[in-house]
């Protein structure tokens, strides 16, 4: 049964919707994951326009809760909630030297409690994060000689596992600007306090040689503790070549050195490789691996998907397999992996150059995948080129921002409406001083693991905290899990590149949470109110609840104008979120929603203040109420 019914969806039911969609003015819904292209011209995000292979990423450069916007180049965008952004024109924001650019990668180099920026361009710059959207350019030390570090793409990690994060540069030989002579790749060990300055590794395996490398990521794809390096290679021509893949052989030596990976499929298949993506698709407990392939000289490749055996050879998948992501025939750059839909498995939106359409594929739960083409997906294309998932309104759902030239920027907000839970983990390590164990501050490299019960069975997801896994960029820090019908996590288990576990147990679902090595794991506040226009009469409205004070329930009641998504949800006086009353899509209309006094898992909160927040598309309005007892 289960087999037909696959057939008769993918083969009948997106017509419908779509029909449907086209007559009602509905978002359609495909697969259970639904994307909204943002087309308000307000947001600087959609109306500045852009060029070049730069890449994009989702990061909480100030701490405050909210997932900010970078766009390699000159382009940075605080987030200030309800959806709107503003431009930061700082010295990160207010353009680099010079005015090509490519990757960027974030990490808090410093451990000083916020992340800092490299840029990998033909000059390449390190931007340390001084707080209040400032930055200082640094241009001493072997890290600050711009010419000499020139690059294409950029990866913070802590090869050597002593709590502070080094960084790789690819460099892409015969690709960059005239007067930008080709030269090897570079490496730099962050010497650590009192001053982390770098020092530069000039020998080993990958930093000699020239070839087009493309995008470095670091993966501890074999789990054995220490993070491996492996770097897309494409010729972008019209022939393929292997990849070059590093193994760390730190936990075997107690050296931190690099070993050339031969082992096949993954090392020896000919490719166009771009950037590789270590993820576990099946949820099995290992990684699996997905690169995507430029191709543009053979009209274009398909990307290739390498399932995990279990003992860390591979098996590459093939579209008879595993369904269209292992047989699209696309000139691809970016991919992003991500639970869009909520339903406990990894779907993947893949970045196509060369005015391809882009690709979305979710996660069948069966290890197939099957194509997403609801709303503008079908039709949104351009010079796309790096690509960011990353929860920028805090609903539990990934939204997607794609990066492209001129006006091809796409910004997606995830509005899939499914009544599934979800979790976010931003991890924190404690490395200080030297002599005292502990990991990187941004958690890069931490191993995330969630067990949750989901539809009756025990199913296991795997995490890793990656500052570069996509096209000249990366997703957010902040781990996210989809939970479907669970409604907390039976075991939440971090594995911390210091080799500290910190093991979790009963993990309360729909929240956001900052797990702190060593030290505990606690709900994040709400620390940024949100800065809303103003709605037209009769447009949107917030009511006070009535009665108030209250006991044991209250109403609240609302006014939507637009169909939409809606979201209320209620807090505590010091931002911890208690309930979410209503999540779903809307029509227009008035709606009252009772709030009996009870949390999440159904248990009767004390007396006190409480906040109530609505949303609604891009209104937003929070009032108070008082629960007596």
């Amino acid at each position: 049964m289960k087999n037909i019914y696959g057939k008769f969806y993918k083969a009948g039911w997106p017509v419908i919707i779509a029909l449907l969609a086209a007559l009602f003015g509905e978002a359609p819904l495909y697969g259970q994951i639904t994307l909204v292209r943002i087309t308000d011209s307000t947001n600087p995000i959609i109306s500045d326009q852009s060029g070049g292979y730069a890449g994009a990423t989702w990061v909480d450069y100030n701490g405050d809760g909210w997932e900010d916007l970078y766009i390699n180049r000159v382009f940075l965008y605080r987030n200030n909630g309800g959806g709107n952004f503003s431009k930061i024109t700082t010295t990160l924001g207010g353009g680099q030297v010079p005015a090509i650019g490519n990757g960027n990668s974030w990490g808090d180099y410093d451990n000083d409690g916020d992340p800092d920026a490299f840029c990998a361009n033909p000059e390449s710059y390190l931007y340390r994060n001084d707080g209040s959207d400032l930055f200082t350019r640094i241009d001493d030390g072997v890290i600050g000689n711009s010419f000499a570090n020139r690059g294409w793409a950029c990866a913070w990690g802590d090869y050597n596992n002593d709590g502070y994060l080094d960084l790789y540069i690819t460099l892409p030989a015969g690709f960059l600007p005239a007067g930008y002579p080709d030269t090897t790749s570079h490496l730099f060990l962050n010497d650590g306090p009192p001053n982390f300055t770098f020092s530069k590794i000039d020998t080993g395996a990958v930093v000699t040689g020239l070839a087009p490398y493309t995008v470095g990521t670091w993966s501890d794809y074999d789990q054995d503790g220490d993070i491996d390096l492996f770097v897309g290679s494409g010729p972008a021509s019209n022939f393929l070549a292997p990849d070059n893949l590093y193994k760390n052989m730190l936990k075997e030596t107690g050296s931190a050195y690099f070993t050339r990976i031969t082992d096949s499929p993954i090392a020896t298949d000919p490719v166009d490789g771009q950037v590789w993506n270590w993820i576990d698709y099946d949820n099995d407990g290992d990684l699996d691996a997905y690169l995507t392939n430029w191709g543009g000289g053979l009209g274009g490749v398909a990307n290739n998907l390498y399932r995990n055996n279990g003992d860390n050879t591979f098996q590459r998948m093939t579209a008879a397999e595993v369904g269209s992501i292992a047989g699209d025939v696309d000139i691809s750059l970016a991919s992003s992996w991500g639970d869009y839909d909520n339903d406990g498995d990894l779907d993947c939106f893949v970045s196509n150059d060369a005015n391809q359409v882009n690709r979305l594929y979710a996660n069948n739960g069966d290890g197939t995948f099957s194509p997403v083409t609801g709303g503008t997906l079908g039709s949104d294309a351009g010079v796309n080129t790096g690509l960011s998932n990353g929860d920028y309104d805090n609903d539990g759902r990934l939204d997607i921002f794609v990066m492209g030239n001129g006006v091809n920027r796409f910004l997606y907000h995830n509005e899939t409406q499914n009544g599934y839970h979800w979790i976010k983990i931003r991890c924190k390590g404690i490395k200080g001083d030297p002599s005292t164990p502990g990991s990187n501050r941004s958690g890069i490299g931490a191993m995330v693991q969630a067990r949750a019960l989901i539809g009756g069975s025990a199913v296991n997801q795997l995490r890793e905290v990656s500052a570069q896994n996509s096209f000249n960029g990366h997703n957010s820090l902040t781990v996210h899990f989809g939970l479907k019908d669970a409604t907390l996590v039976d075991t939440l288990k971090i594995r911390w590149p210091s080799g500290i576990v910190d093991v979790y147990t009963d993990v309360a679902a729909d929240q956001y949470y900052e797990a702190t090595e060593n030290t505990g794991l606690i709900p994040l506040a709400i620390t940024s109110l949100d800065d809303v226009p103003s709605p037209l009469a009769g447009e949107f409205e917030l009511r006070a609840n009535y009665p108030n004070p209250f006991n044991p329930s209250t109403n609240i009641g609302f006014r939507i104008a637009d169909h939409g998504s809606v979201e209320l949800k209620i807090y505590d006086i010091t931002g911890q979120w208690v309930r979410t009353l209503v999540s779903e899509r809307k029509a227009p209309g008035d709606y009252t929603v009772q709030w009996d006094g009870t949390d999440h898992s159904g248990r009767p909160v004390s007396a006190g203040i409480y906040l109530y927040r609505l949303r609604a598309g891009k209104y937003s309005a929070v009032n108070k109420m008082l629960l007596v007892k």
